[in-house]
């Protein structure tokens, strides 16, 4: 359950407060190691082992009336320097990755971990290759497979600790340890690990990660919401100096650009737990109280309609049904099948955003493209034509016609502003919508 800055993914990572740096996921545009180091590093005046006496009895009281829980026991904290940090991100410390804490699985340990909306396997990438909100598949796997280098903390439940990537006391600093402090709280009266055992889908993973880390962003926005005028100011002087590509930490200029891979949809599936899932669990908060964050953290949502309706209703279904089974479209005879799966709501209503994702990103200002969605399946494979490709169907079943034919009407745009994938649409039945495309793999 990680903190990390600029995007990164699966159950427990995303960003802080929901702002990038560094152009997000895959970084883009400034040297992102020693942006992390000036945002975690050689910022305060104490080191955070002489800041934590004073510091954390004052979070933990703020993070417990905020959840309106009661602390069983204090759980340690540790602030490593960037190497260190990465080891124990890792599990090289102890040899085991932590069980839900930032890291990405290594190889072989996939099956340890749930698969988000997020995560590119089983032809995922694929597919939102094929229906052009990512350049290529490849473009979004190196995207998302550099999200670790950003994470600035995490809480590792099966030690029972949290570690801080950075060992000067700053705001930022401050403001992740909270955020983790959240999650630390959460684990002892909630067995928020249960989501990591359940045969969830994608989408379930993705709402359930929502609840999550919504919560734990609820919380990071009480403590900014509480700080004094000379505190923002302070607050805001270390973002500014997180922006200055001039300095670094040691007054020295920075060494060369960060040239990892940007990608807008690997940005906004990595942010959906925090910027969604912090306005879903804040509503619930609001018309309910703490009390009823807690019953949706045990009783979590499953679907990404649910996050973003935002209803106030702790429980399986807030007055939204969760994702009716769609049979997967049938891929054509002889093709090799890459994957099947679900696309869900959120990736659905980026679809007409397609044309201005990459100078603008991808963020839901608007409606969502529908509030008919009862459900999806995609099937993926191969391009018999052009192995260098790989095409997708998507069958989008809606509550009733009119539902199908407003969605299609709605995503008139991405079939004529999608990348070069030929988007295409066609009505199944009396409520379906069937989605095609093809793009570089």
């Amino acid at each position: 359950l990680g903190l990390v800055l600029g995007g990164c993914a699966g159950l427990g990572t995303g960003a802080l407060g929901g702002v990038l740096l560094a152009g997000g996921a895959g970084g883009g545009g400034g040297a992102l190691g020693d942006v992390l180091e000036r945002v975690t590093g050689g910022a305060g005046e104490r080191s955070v082992a002489e800041a934590l006496p004073d510091e954390l009895p004052r979070l933990r009281a703020l993070v417990a009336d905020e959840r309106g829980l009661d602390w069983e026991h204090e759980v340690p904290v540790r602030a490593l320097d960037a190497d260190a940090f990465a080891a124990a991100l890792d599990g090289e410390e102890q040899g085991d990755a932590p069980s839900s804490g930032g890291a990405r699985p290594d190889e072989g340990l996939e099956d340890d971990w749930p698969a988000g909306l997020d995560d590119p396997g089983d032809g995922r990438a694929e597919t939102y290759a094929a229906l052009g909100l990512t350049p290529s598949a490849a473009t979004y796997e190196e995207a998302w497979s550099a999200g670790d280098a950003d994470v600035l903390g995490f809480y590792d439940p099966e030690v029972d600790e949290v570690v801080l990537r950075g060992t000067r006391w700053s705001p930022l600093v401050e403001e992740t340890l909270v955020h983790e402090l959240v999650h630390a709280l959460d684990a002892q009266h909630v067995d928020l690990d249960a989501a990591l055992d359940a045969d969830l889908s994608p989408e379930a993973v993705s709402a359930h990660a929502a609840v999550v880390e919504g919560d734990a962003e609820r919380v990071a926005w009480a403590w900014y919401d509480g700080l004094d005028d000379d505190q923002l100011d302070a607050y805001d002087e270390a973002w500014e100096r997180s922006w200055d590509e001039e300095a670094s930490p040691d007054g020295e200029a920075d060494g060369g650009a960060d040239d990892r891979t940007y990608d807008a949809l690997a940005d906004a599936l990595a942010l959906f737990p925090y910027d969604y899932g912090y306005v879903a669990v804040d509503a619930v908060a609001d018309a309910q109280g703490p009390g009823a964050v807690t019953t949706l953290l045990r009783e979590p949502l499953t679907t990404t309609e649910q996050v973003l309706a935002a209803q106030g209703v702790p429980g399986a279904s807030p007055g939204l049904a969760p994702g009716a089974e769609v049979p997967a479209p049938a891929a054509p005879e002889g093709a090799e099948v890459l994957g099947t799966g679900t696309l869900g709501l959120f990736p659905l209503s980026l679809l007409p955003l397609v044309a201005d994702a990459e100078d603008e990103g991808y963020y839901l200002e608007d409606d969502v493209v529908t509030t008919a969605w009862a459900g999806d399946a995609w099937t993926t494979w191969v391009d018999p034509a052009d192995d260098a490709r790989a095409c997708t169907a998507v069958l989008v079943r809606l509550d009733d016609a009119r539902g199908r034919d407003d969605l299609a009407e709605d995503l008139a745009a991405w079939v004529e502003d999608a990348r070069d994938v030929g988007a295409a649409l066609a009505p199944v039945g009396e409520t379906d919508l069937e989605l095609r495309g093809c793009g570089d793999r």
